[in-house]
């Protein structure tokens, strides 16, 4: 039972469970209390019978003397089974008495009949009756009734939630690796229609998401070919022609060479998001890891300042985690105007790689959406503001990869960007 009411379940039963149960259960009430104002009804239909038999007895009494009325009652009374007396009008004062019989409930429960008998000379009292008697089966039978409804829901919901909860599961599998589409139509028993439509949905929602995928990395790849050709006959002719011409074919180069990191970083992109993507994290020592880092940025003219306090090792996918303090530096080396600063921290279990840099700054309504592929706050593609908006898309995959995350902020030590990578220690 725990394991079928998962907790993402559980609140659609409890809601489901209460409406059609209450729902019941208060219909079932109304009809009981309705039988029961019937039931009552009848019962009172029987009021004439009972005066007419207390006519009777007073016609009875009356044709015998005066004398024998108390004993002529008793033996009317033995005769048919019943409890009858005739009373003093004065034994009874108080007693609401009229042209009807009247009820009178004793503390035992026990009922009694009065009639007014003038002809009879007094007050003929029928009873006592005994109180209907309750059974054990009259007690149980409103429990068992009550229960089955409860039941009955009970096992009513119980597939269409197993059913919600299949779909949900293959749902978030689907999420994670939208290599495999749905398979849920056959094993539903409630919600077949939506499952049928949701299998159909996953199918060409894979097949498009490999598709793309599928295109991006082909032309990627065939596109590195005819650059490389491109490259090389550029190094040829800047051998082979003049000053003016050579300039020109630097600029060729430097186009070729944009072109080529963005085939790089559409391909690093790609690859983050592949779900056959394979997370070996490990405790890595810092001091060397950071030095191969560094040691790939490209020449630049700012002072690159790292802290580390006493730190010895972080817990990462090295691999993965170079890329994106790759990116974060490639970053900041762009829009820095003289320092950068790398700070590592870890504390109250979480680890942190903050870049630092004393350049404009991120504005702070667009500190979100710098982390989305493709947006870029300086759309010129010159060297030193260029870019292809991929980077810190990249840096934001990685820290989902390590189940940590990326924000942007303002450096108030160097008066720039300040962009923290943080993620959990082990």
């Amino acid at each position: 039972m725990k394991e079928w009411l998962a907790a993402g379940e559980r609140g659609l039963f409890i809601r489901s469970y209460i409406v059609l149960a209450g729902g019941l259960l208060l219909v079932a009430i109304l009809l009981d209390l309705g039988f029961g104002a019937l039931q009552a009804r009848q019962e009172r239909a029987a009021d004439p019978w009972l005066e007419s038999t207390l006519r009777l007895m007073e016609s009875n009494l009356a044709a015998v003397p005066a004398v024998r009325r108390a004993e002529r009652a008793d033996e009317l009374g033995q005769q048919l089974g019943l409890g009858l007396a005739l009373l003093e009008t004065g034994d009874i004062a108080g007693a609401p008495l009229g042209d009807k019989p009247s009820e009178l409930v004793d503390d035992a429960g026990k009922t009694y009949y009065l009639w007014n008998a003038p002809a009879a000379g007094g007050v003929l009292r029928l009873g006592p009756f005994e109180p209907p008697a309750d059974g054990w089966l009259a007690r149980l039978l409103p429990v068992v009734f009550y229960g089955s409804i409860l039941l009955i829901v009970g096992l009513w919901l119980r597939p269409l939630l197993n059913d919600l909860r299949m779909l949900t599961e293959a749902s978030q599998k689907f999420a994670s690796d939208y290599r495999e589409p749905l398979d849920t139509a056959r094993r539903t028993t409630q919600v077949r229609s939506l499952a049928r439509n949701l299998d159909d949905m996953s199918a060409r929602v894979s097949q498009l998401i490999q598709s793309q995928k599928e295109m991006t990395a082909a032309l990627s790849h065939e596109m590195r070919t005819p650059l490389a050709r491109v490259r090389f006959a550029v190094a040829v002719l800047e051998g082979e022609v003049d000053e003016r011409l050579h300039l020109q074919l630097r600029a060729v180069s430097n186009d070729v060479q944009q072109i080529d990191d963005l085939i790089s970083d559409m391909l690093d992109y790609a690859r983050l998001d592949h779900p056959g993507l394979r997370m070996d994290c490990v405790s890595v020592e810092l001091a060397p890891w950071l030095h191969q880092v560094l040691a790939s940025c490209p020449p630049h003219d700012r002072e690159v300042r790292v802290q580390r306090s006493d730190i010895e090792s972080l817990w990462m996918e090295p691999r993965l985690m170079e890329l994106a303090l790759s990116n974060l530096l490639a970053n900041a080396l762009r829009y820095a105007r003289r320092n950068v600063s790398i700070e590592v921290e870890r504390t109250h279990g979480m680890c942190r790689l903050v870049v630092e840099d004393d350049g404009e700054g991120i504005p702070e309504a667009h500190r979100a959406s710098v982390f989305h592929a493709f947006t870029r706050l300086d759309t010129s593609r010159n060297r030193e503001t260029g870019g292809f908006g991929l980077g810190l898309a990249i840096v934001a995959r990685v820290a989902m990869l390590h189940r940590g995350r990326v924000s942007a902020g303002s450096s108030a030590r160097l008066g720039g960007a300040r962009l923290t990578l943080e993620w959990p220690d082990r």
